[in-house]
């Protein structure tokens, strides 16, 4: 065998080992995430964490945003500023904790604005969206029907 063709050959076994090799831990991340159907929760929101239950159409509302919004959910990426400005947790139909949500809204760190973490109940597995305005508008208004005062941005 020429010296060329043994490089040649020890250079793609280089790279495709490597390659393999770095996929085989990135693709389990890469799995879609499972969002349950909720039919109820409660919502802390503000400094203060003021908390209600959601209605029944609001839980609707929660659903059908979560349907909308299936992709794009990624892992935990860098720490956030705060505890968020919003806690929603969710229930299934059976009353077990199905999701933890946390919203950012801009009370507390205006450069996180409509940032989602979704949160499996033991909190084992964290995934995180920023949305645009439009995107997050459902989720906002179940936070807006509180009074606070919002940060400024940076």
């Amino acid at each position: 065998m020429r010296k060329e063709t043994a490089f040649v050959i020890g250079f793609l076994v280089l790279t495709i080992g490597t390659a393999s090799l770095i996929w085989m831990f990135a693709l389990p991340n890469f799995k879609p995430i499972v969002l349950p159907q909720v039919a109820c929760g409660n919502i802390e929101v503000g400094p203060m964490r003021h908390k209600r239950e959601l209605s029944s159409e609001e839980a609707k509302t929660v659903n059908a945003w979560l349907q909308d919004h299936k992709g794009g959910w990624g892992p935990l990426s860098r720490t956030p500023p705060s505890s968020g400005d919003s806690r929603v947790m969710l229930k299934d139909e059976n009353g077990k904790e199905a999701l933890a949500m946390t919203l950012w809204t801009g009370i507390s760190a205006a450069d996180w604005n409509d940032t989602v973490f979704l949160e499996t109940p033991d909190g084992s597995k964290v995934y995180m969206e920023t949305f645009s305005d439009k995107d997050f508008a459902p989720l906002r208004a179940l936070v807006d029907r509180f009074q606070f005062k919002r940060s400024a941005f940076p």
